[in-house]
């Protein structure tokens, strides 16, 4: 018996003594941590690189619709360029969808919609804007004048997150719709058969866009 009681206080030293030792607590903390840390700075990493992405495209898209603003005339290859200069200003993967559209307004349109698409383009086949689509909703574009026209570019961007971490792919989509700059009318000579409600009107009376806006006398 007295064996059997020196061996059990022997145990309970040698427990005693394992629980207060302090020279393994650094590993096991490690262990535990380190994964933590790892999957906290990869969930900061996709977190903003997703914000990035998505100010990258934006401001891209907005570029492009800058160009469509300050032409006169375009054609289906312009708009195929345009889309190669946007797939080259936004670094992903996938290959960024464009649509491009001229509509116009006029009060002797159709009393559906005062809104009037005079041509539509998507590269790749993309599906064009039709007019049916402005007939059943055109609460996107914003109030235009009487005879006034805009051009309205359409990107779509699909952004695939390195670490799953909380956001999942993700097709970032830009519409952007700016009244032309310089003229009133946007042609596209691939569609020749396409008429707007008024006639090309140059806002400077000049004849060239380029020129600069006349002066003001008093």
């Amino acid at each position: 018996m007295r064996m059997i009681k020196s061996k059990i206080a022997y145990l309970q030293d040698n427990l005693r003594h394992a629980f207060k030792r302090e020279d393994g607590t650094v590993t096991v903390e490690s262990a535990i941590i380190l994964p933590l840390l790892a999957g906290f700075y990869c969930a900061m990493f996709v977190w903003f690189d997703a914000y990035r992405q998505k100010t990258l495209i934006m401001k891209a898209s907005y570029a492009v619709s800058d160009v469509f603003s300050r032409q006169n005339s375009v054609d289906n290859a312009f708009i195929d360029n345009m889309r190669d200069m946007l797939d080259y200003m936004i670094p992903s993967n996938a290959r960024p969808r464009m649509r491009v559209s001229f509509i116009d307004y006029s009060d002797a349109n159709p009393a559906t919609t005062p809104f009037k698409l005079i041509w539509s383009y998507g590269p790749d086949g993309m599906t064009p804007l039709t007019q049916e689509d402005l007939d059943r909703d055109s609460s996107w574009l914003p109030m235009m004048s009487n005879r006034d026209g805009v051009v309205v570019v359409e990107t779509a961007v699909l952004y695939q997150p390195i670490f799953r971490v909380g956001i999942r792919d993700k097709v970032h989509r830009n519409t952007f719709v700016t009244r032309p700059r310089f003229h009133l009318n946007l042609r596209n000579s691939s569609f020749p058969g396409a008429q707007s409600s008024y006639p090309d009107i140059d806002d400077y009376g000049d004849g060239d866009p380029t020129a600069s806006a006349p002066s003001v006398t008093n």
